[in-house]
């Protein structure tokens, strides 16, 4: 084992211990919420309801496929978490650990730090879904990108076979993860057939062409078997949504989400702070980040390594920014790749500036202080307790037998996903059921669902309950009352209307 190698494992192995622990220090403060629910009931399916349950929604079985394969229960959130935050720890150790090999143990240094504090990261990496382990997968395919850039100038086979390997299965495996891992890889491999350097380079692009061949196909199999037919049935609904609008006001809040992911005049007074503080805070730190970036992106001049996270970051950014023309994914979650991107530009960044001069650190350490007091307080942010005035709701509507409920709902802002946190969990220890017939009240579902003698619950305001009952034309067997709202009840189970 080389000296290079051997300091490229010990950054490895010190990034992914501290990554590890601060993701730990939260993996069991917050109740689910909704998306992770919706992992827990997938996990808790047998395989073919899990795959069926994944595929039909868009969404790539494999992360939850590989929760199962574990061993861990859906209702065993805890544990979930803790997978993903794994996961996310190895993908920034190796990432970590390429960066010492192919350029130098200040970045790579510098690498894990940031990314192991950054706050968007851990939320993410806390949170059981699929975002931990498609930060490992294109970490594993930037490495070997940036193996492979590293050979640009010279003719030497030898030295790109591994780096084609590491490439071709990191962004195989993250193209089946998850869309965004389709997206990173065709944000790496296209751009080099634009840049100056790469396009004079007969023998570099012939390396690269045969490193796209197998997550070129991956990829689109990927898209067009699970993301593409999502994305087309959805397209006048849940994709047409903006969550975000894709404008300047738009993208500074995207920019300042990815930089804190917290509520930064909260965090401020948590820490003893003048909430007003956070607009500097945010200027400064922004300025200070992109200085480096800045510095980062000239490097890639003289280390042609770092144009894969160079490629990574600009040519997702901007595929992202074009799709958010007619869809909502100016989200930071969504922009997970990039991000590890540019914290490995800014880390080289900081590593020229510290090599030019001892005076760097009074940038760097206050960017660094940052860093570690956001993340701290992301990853220990505690939840307020959670308003659950549904679970009543779902202990009566688990009275009837699951495989004949139908539930039928007056459409308000949340009162479906409310539902659905409630029911599904209900769900989690009958891996044979499907997901609760849920819908929003149709007079030709209520009558479907009649027909068919299922024991259909309608739930609605009082205000609309007297339209409700004139369009069934069916008195119901009872009505229950919570509050302003009304459970409607029509079926053959005599426990459910008990007092």
């Amino acid at each position: 084992m080389t000296a290079r190698t051997r300091s490229a494992l010990f950054v490895a192995l010190a990034t992914f211990a501290l990554a590890l622990t601060i993701r730990l220090l939260g993996v069991d403060l917050r109740a689910p919420w909704l998306d992770e629910i919706y992992s827990q009931f997938a996990i808790s399916r047998e395989w073919y309801g899990l795959a069926a349950d994944r595929i039909t929604r868009g969404h790539s079985p494999l992360y939850f496929a590989l929760m199962k394969a574990f061993g861990i229960e859906g209702a065993n959130i805890v544990a979930m978490r803790t997978a993903s935050a794994i996961f996310d720890a190895a993908g920034a150790a190796i990432l970590a650990g390429a960066l010492a090999v192919y350029l130098n143990r200040a970045t790579a240094l510098f690498f894990g730090f940031f990314y192991a504090w950054s706050p968007l990261a851990i939320h993410w990496a806390q949170n059981a879904r699929p975002y931990g382990l498609l930060i490992l997968f294109t970490a594993i395919g930037l490495a070997g990108a940036i193996g492979l850039f590293s050979t640009l100038g010279r003719d030497d086979e030898r030295a790109a076979r591994r780096p084609r390997r590491l490439f071709a299965f990191g962004f195989s495996m993250a193209s089946l993860t998850i869309t965004a891992g389709i997206f990173a890889f065709l944000s790496t491999a296209l751009l080099p057939f634009l840049l100056p350097q790469t396009r004079r380079d007969a023998a570099f692009l012939k390396r690269w062409k045969r490193a796209l061949r197998v997550p070129g196909v991956v990829a689109i199999l990927a898209y067009f078997t699970m993301s593409g037919p999502h994305i087309a049935r959805n397209v006048d609904g849940y994709w047409a949504e903006k969550y975000n609008s894709l404008d300047f006001e738009g993208l500074g809040n995207l920019w300042v989400s990815s930089l804190f992911d917290v509520d930064l005049p909260f965090a401020l007074e948590r820490l003893g702070a003048p909430a007003d503080l956070a607009s500097p805070l945010t200027w400064l730190v922004s300025a200070l980040l992109l200085a480096f970036l800045a510095i980062g992106l000239a490097a890639t001049r003289k280390r042609p390594g770092l144009l894969a996270p160079a490629c990574l970051m600009i040519g997702y950014t901007l595929l992202m920014i074009c799709v958010s023309a007619w869809t909502s994914v100016l989200v930071p979650r969504y922009f997970l790749p990039p991000w590890i991107a540019l914290l490995a530009l800014a880390a080289t960044g900081m590593a020229v500036a510290r090599a030019r001069s001892r005076w760097s650190w009074l940038a760097i350490a206050p960017l660094m202080l940052c860093f570690a007091i956001a993340g701290y307080l992301k990853a220990t942010q505690p939840e307020a307790p959670r308003d659950r005035p549904l679970a009543p709701v779902a202990e009566i509507i688990a009275i009837a037998p699951p495989e004949t409920v139908r539930i039928l709902y007056e459409r308000t802002d949340g009162t479906r996903n409310k539902l659905i946190m409630e029911l599904f969990p209900q769900r989690f220890a009958r891996a044979e059921l499907d997901r609760p017939a849920l819908s929003s009240w149709r007079l030709d579902r209520f009558t479907q669902a009649r027909a068919e003698g299922r024991d259909l619950f309608a739930y609605v305001s009082a205000g609309r309950l007297p339209n409700v009952l004139a369009e069934a034309g069916e008195p119901p067997a009872c009505i229950l009352e919570f509050e302003d709202w009304r459970l409607a009840y029509w079926g053959d189970t005599g426990a459910v209307c008990a007092p």
